[in-house]
């Protein structure tokens, strides 16, 4: 399976603590071919830090509350653990999600 930058993918995260899971959605930024893929998480509690993306399409993303990306909260996940695939954030938040990303990820040097 491969997954598209900027897909929203439901995925099982175990509890650290305690058995069990939970589901959760999870946007792709890179999927290299193999069996993992870098993610960032996505919630639904209402953040507003330089480092958060408020996806304003997030319906037709498939999500059904209105959502944020948590930029600087990067994780690596197991493709084995998505319950299932969504869909692909629209342009307009990719843009705005690639510009945060950007702004975060790609400084230049003091």
């Amino acid at each position: 399976m491969t997954l598209r930058f900027g897909e929203i993918v439901l995925i099982r995260v175990q509890f650290h603590e305690s058995a069990g899971a939970k589901v959760r959605p999870a946007l792709v930024l890179l999927d290299t071919g193999d069996e993992d893929f870098v993610a960032a998480p996505v919630t639904s509690r209402a953040r507003h830090s330089e480092y958060d993306v408020a996806l304003e399409d997030w319906l037709a993303s498939g999500l059904n509350v209105a959502s944020y990306v948590r930029v600087h909260k990067l994780t690596v996940l197991a493709k084995a653990e998505i319950v299932r695939r969504l869909d692909v954030i629209s342009e307009k938040d990719r843009d705005l999600l690639l510009q945060v990303l950007c702004r975060t990820f790609c400084r230049t040097a003091l």
